[in-house]
This record gives structure tokens, C-alpha cells and sequence, in this order.
């Protein structure tokens, strides 16, 4: 039997998953921490003060083939270790996007995503459907970044397959899942940035985290191997 399935022509292979001369920027901002209340699973708990996280990646090179995605998390702690939870996440392909939803938990669906630059600034688009424009990151790398490889906080997602059966109570699996990734990175730069929720969707809830204050803004290029996860809690 393969890794995945299809069990006689998988879909993706076996973790790891090499990925060379990444791209990335990210902006993090001070939101309301009434609005997260309803979406965090209630093993974990919000970071001080709430933090949530627009990113845009750019991948030329990785062993799913190269795609670009966008990642809305929020800072949060899971018996005190400190973590980033997935709370929205699109891709370019399908490749990454069934394989994350699959292993992970990611839940990763297909969107129009552009990664550019122009003049000092490289930013971030993110349509779904195409020309309908949710969510959008510009970032001015203005000084070299103070830790370039220091410990980031790791990913947490939370995987949910539902049960085939009817009158089923709960679903087949809910797993918490703390992704395990290693990343090298080769540039990295700070500077001022901003972020905009430009459609309220009620498919896409992208703006549900109203944004108060931009805390930080960052540009990274690097290379990563995205390993297996680790169960932290079944729900």
C-alpha cells in the first residue's frame, strides 16, 4: 500500500519535503481578542497581546513543484510552549494542498496568489475566486533582520476528517498537530509594512482579525525541509 492515495498511484510521498530559495514576507499585527474567542480550539490558549500574522510565500523550487501560497496565523501557547495556529491557508496547486490537509491538518484550499516587487516594496495578493480580491500584505525591507536563525514558533493545525457514517456523533479523526520543519535562512531584513482585508467573505473569513496596531513586518529568503508533524492533542 503507498504512502497516500491514491493507494496504487499516490498523490504526494513520504515526508520530507525539500524546499530551495523561498521567498516570504510577513506582517504581524496587535487584533481584538474577542474576534479569536469562536475559532481556537479550546486546548489552546491565545497569546498576549493577540497577535495574528498575514504571510505570502513564494516557492520557485520544492518537491511538490513550485507554487505560492498565503497563511493567516494566530500567536498561541499549548501548555505553555509557545506556537502558531493555521487558521487560514491557500495554495497555488493541488500537490501541497492535499498532502497538507492530509498529514498536517492544514486547511489548505486552491486561490489565486501573486508574490511581486515594485520600486522598494514586495507584496502579496490573494483572490478567490480570481479578481475577487481577500487579502493583501506590502512590506519595505529597510535593515538587515537582528536573528536571522533563531527558534521560530512551530506551526499548529488542527486536522479534522469527518466520519462517513450518518448518525455518527463525531468526527473519524481530531488531531491537534504541531508541524516539524527545519529552516536555513539565507537573508532576512526588517522594515515597516501593512496589511488589508480588502472583502468580506463569508467562504474566506480572512478579516475576521480586525487589525489595531502593525507590530512587525519582515523579508526572508530561505531554504526548508518540512518534516513530519507530531499529535499534541486529540480532540
Amino acid at each position: 500500500m503507498a504512502y497516500s492515495m491514491p493507494v496504487d498511484a499516490p498523490a504526494y510521498q513520504r515526508p520530507p519535503f525539500y524546499y530551495r530559495g523561498a521567498r516570504s514576507i510577513s506582517v504581524a499585527f496587535e487584533t481584538d481578542p474577542n474576534a479569536v474567542v469562536d475559532v481556537l480550539p479550546q486546548c489552546l490558549a491565545l497569546s498576549e497581546p493577540a497577535t495574528a500574522v498575514l504571510s505570502f510565500y513564494e516557492y520557485p523550487w520544492t518537491t511538490f513543484g513550485p507554487y505560492n501560497e498565503a497563511i493567516l496565523t494566530l500567536l498561541v501557547e499549548h501548555k505553555t510552549k509557545p506556537l502558531a495556529y493555521i487558521q487560514q491557508i491557500v495554495v497555488t496547486t493541488e500537490p501541497p494542498m492535499l498532502a497538507g490537509r492530509e498529514i498536517w491538518g492544514f486547511p489548505k484550499k486552491l486561490a489565486a496568489i501573486d508574490f511581486k516587487s515594485e520600486r522598494d516594496m514586495i507584496f502579496g495578493t490573494l483572490e478567490r475566486p480570481a479578481g475577487i480580491r481577500i487579502a493583501s500584505a506590502v512590506v519595505r525591507p529597510e535593515r538587515p533582520a537582528q536573528r536571522l536563525n533563531g527558534p521560530a514558533r512551530p506551526a499548529v493545525s488542527l486536522r479534522v476528517i469527518p466520519s462517513p457514517e450518518e448518525h455518527a456523533e463525531r468526527p473519524s479523526c481530531a488531531d491537534l498537530i504541531e508541524t516539524i520543519a527545519e529552516q536555513k535562512v539565507i537573508e532576512g531584513w526588517e522594515g515597516i509594512g501593512s496589511v488589508s482585508f480588502a472583502e468580506h467573505s463569508v467562504l474566506d473569513p480572512w478579516g475576521k482579525f480586525p487589525v489595531k496596531r502593525v507590530v512587525a513586518a519582515n523579508y526572508l529568503v530561505y531554504d526548508m525541509t518540512l518534516g513530519h508533524g507530531k499529535v499534541i492533542e486529540r480532540l
